[in-house]
């Protein structure tokens, strides 16, 4: 056989298995929600079949993924036929791709009139909807489902609240007919307090804030979607009747002026290499975004140009998805272990086989108890999808079954701590099991790490591996021998030579004397008592022995003070082991300050709430708060318009950008540390 032919072949064989693939993998992403492969390994499939039928051209057939969007809407909700397609972006991971696709553009049209006018936004990870206003009232709205017919989720998407029912006249008059495109999305932090209220009752947890706003926006009672905390983001329109936008970067600013949320202030307009800058830009930012965001979408910015390019079967010619490394990937556990943490609880932790996500090596996740274990149903030797949750922490999103192994072995919690051999106790209406013994080295060694952590004794010099030396040797029993620990002693342990020795004893003799009450509880490390709580405690009692003597009622009837939390410190501070090592704190010298009082009662920011953001230059920013906190002020966790002041160092998030829209005041640390009384260079 001739070798053109038989690599004719091979490629046709290649071309039918690709097209069964994606068809089967595009089956369990959109129609079951249960995809078993990460977003990138799918776009390579996708780029290969389009490789190929770019050189065969004569073998594509109206059956190839290429040829549509998406798959067929669920039955459960009625059809919607969009008026204009809702096309999806052409995909790249390459920064070249990018400037050979600005070259393809402009090879279109005349030479010159692109080089500076694109723009740049983030691209969000939830689920694309197609929201209609006639009127300017809230009308119909639906998912994209094939591009060309997608499902009426009205009802649902009415329930967020975030989008408007009636825009708003932002000067230029309100649509007649406006179809407005965007992302239904959840934030991050609201999804993880969701799940953490689940669980508290005894109910699963979500799998991810992209699947759970898909699963809401299916729902056939518009009660449950009302449940969730569904959010609308805007960036782009459809049909828009009459009225006549001009650019993308005019379309956001309208879209915003009518009441719509925007990634307005995360985007950016420019050149092909301002694109390319911003989208590095983004990427470092990941982590930081309140919501999922998987890489940038970069489009000609004059919609006059976008209508003279035009589109292809799928996708748009005038935009491109430049994605972020992915999130997802599958591997092997290879051992389920027990980690012994702070509270005692036993915390099953899967080993597995080394895997890339996110351009960050994965070589273990938490399981956190043996309840999610039974729920997803997880054992050692199963292939499994790995996501590092906020780009940061990685989990086992599910179980790849089909490809279970025989010799999979079930996990069952151990009747013992692995680390000290106490039995464990089952906590009623707990899911944890937990290591009773407060002296277990793997507790003692979690609880030290707490302690002399920055926002608790901020004990500098004393890190993981310290610590556990002077476990290990017996040098510290408790946590409040710290304060006893020599010189000699000190130096004479591995990689701690006398310099680094003594400047491990002079913080533990600034903390002696300098460490104030409300620190000091957050540092005990005493379950559901954060450092809010602890601060609100410290307010409410001037000394630990008040505190110590109040009983749980007293303690529920202060403000933000539930009954876990009385409850917690009540038992805390009547156990032998809590009178114990606090008597051998006082013994050891450890003074507790109360100069916040004294600031608090001089009142110079009583009222006034603030927020920080950025990088601060001669504080850090837990003692910034507690200067805010010590003249009577309050610390905000977010920018809402409540907020008083807005202090900004240097590299700002994008606080700073909200603060602005919505008139908060600004204050550089050098303005901030005058309004407090102090010179810039205070400690």
């Amino acid at each position: 056989m001739p070798q053109a032919s038989h690599e004719r072949k091979r490629d046709k064989e290649e071309y039918s298995a690709l097209k069964k693939e994606i068809a089967f993998h595009d089956h369990r992403y959109y129609v079951l929600d249960d995809p078993v492969i990460s977003d990138a390994k799918y776009d390579g499939l996708m780029r290969r079949l389009l490789d190929i039928e770019k050189a065969h051209p004569d073998w594509v057939t109206p059956d190839s993924p290429s040829q549509r969007v998406g798959a067929a809407p669920l039955e459960a909700l009625k059809p919607y036929a969009h008026r204009t397609p809702m096309l999806s972006l052409a995909n790249t991971y390459n920064e070249k791709e990018v400037f050979q696709w600005r070259d393809q553009l402009l090879s279109r049209l005349k030479p010159g009139k692109l080089e500076s006018d694109f723009t740049g936004e983030p691209k969000l990870d939830g689920v694309a909807v197609e929201v209609i206003f006639e009127r300017g009232a809230f009308f119909r709205g639906a998912t994209r489902g094939d591009g060309k017919t997608g499902e009426d989720v009205t009802e649902n998407l009415r329930t967020i609240r975030s989008l408007p029912l009636e825009l708003l006249d932002d000067g230029s008059g309100v649509p007649e007919y406006l179809e407005v495109r965007g992302e239904v999305i959840i934030e991050k932090s609201r999804f993880n307090e969701l799940n953490r209220l689940r669980v508290r009752v005894g109910k699963e947890p979500f799998a991810n804030p992209r699947n759970l706003a898909a699963g809401s926006l299916k729902q056939l009672d518009s009660r449950v979607a009302a449940q969730r905390p569904l959010d609308f983001y805007a960036y782009g329109i459809g049909d828009s009747g009459e009225t006549v936008f001009e650019s993308q970067q005019e379309l956001l600013k309208r879209l915003s002026g009518m009441g719509l949320k925007t990634l307005d202030p995360f985007s950016r307009a420019g050149s092909i290499d301002d694109m390319v800058e911003h989208f590095r830009f983004l990427l470092s930012r990941r982590e930081t975004f309140a919501f999922d965001v998987d890489g940038v979408v970069i489009k000609v910015n004059r919609f006059d140009a976008c209508s003279r390019l035009g589109v292809r079967s799928k996708s748009p010619r005038y935009a491109i998805a430049c994605k972020f490394p992915a999130r997802h990937e599958t591997t092997s556990i290879d051992k389920i272990l027990i980690q012994v943490v702070r509270t005692g609880a036993l915390t099953p932790v899967a080993i597995l086989s080394p895997v890339q996500v996110g351009g960050v090596e994965i070589s273990r996740a938490t399981l956190h108890n043996s309840e999610e274990i039974e729920r997803l149903d997880i054992r050692e030797g199963d292939r499994v999808v790995v996501e590092r949750a906020g780009d940061v922490i990685p989990h086992i999103v599910k179980v790849i079954t089909d490809v279970r192994p025989k010799h999979a072995k079930r996990f069952k919690m151990p009747a013992r701590c692995p680390v000290c051999m106490d039995d464990v106790v089952k906590v009623p209406d707990e899911v944890a099991v937990r290591c009773p013994n407060p002296s277990c080295p793997a507790v003692l060694k979690a609880g030290i790490r707490h302690f002399v952590g920055r926002n608790a004794a901020d004990i500098e010099g004393i890190g993981e591996k310290l610590i556990d030396q002077l476990v290990d040797r017996g040098l510290v029993h408790k946590t409040s021998d710290l304060y006893g620990l020599s010189l000699e002693e000190i130096a004479g342990l591995d990689r701690m030579g006398d310099r680094s020795a003594k400047n491990v004893i002079s913080s533990l003799d600034r903390s002696r004397t300098n460490l104030s009450l409300s620190r000091f509880i957050f540092a005990l490390g005493i379950r559901h008592v954060g450092e809010h709580v602890a601060q609100i405690l410290a307010d409410h009692y001037p000394t630990l022995i008040e505190l110590r003597q109040a009983s749980a009622e007293e303690m529920e009837d202060i403000k933000e003070i539930g009954p876990k939390a009385a409850a917690s410190l009540k038992a805390f501070f009547e156990s032998p082991h809590a009178q114990e090592l606090l008597g051998a704190f006082e013994k050891a010298g450890l003074s507790l300050k109360a100069a916040e009082s004294a600031g608090a009662a001089e009142g110079k920011l009583q009222g006034k709430s603030f927020l920080f953001t950025g990088v601060l230059s001669n504080m850090t920013r837990a003692h910034a708060e507690a200067r805010v906190k010590g003249f009577g002020g309050r610390v905000l966790s977010g920018i809402s318009r409540k907020l008083d002041f807005l202090v900004a160092g240097e590299k700002p998030g994008s606080k700073l950008a909200k603060a602005k829209k919505i008139g908060i005041e600004v204050l550089s640390e050098h303005e901030f540390t005058e309004m407090i009384g102090e010179n810039q260079s205070s400690p």
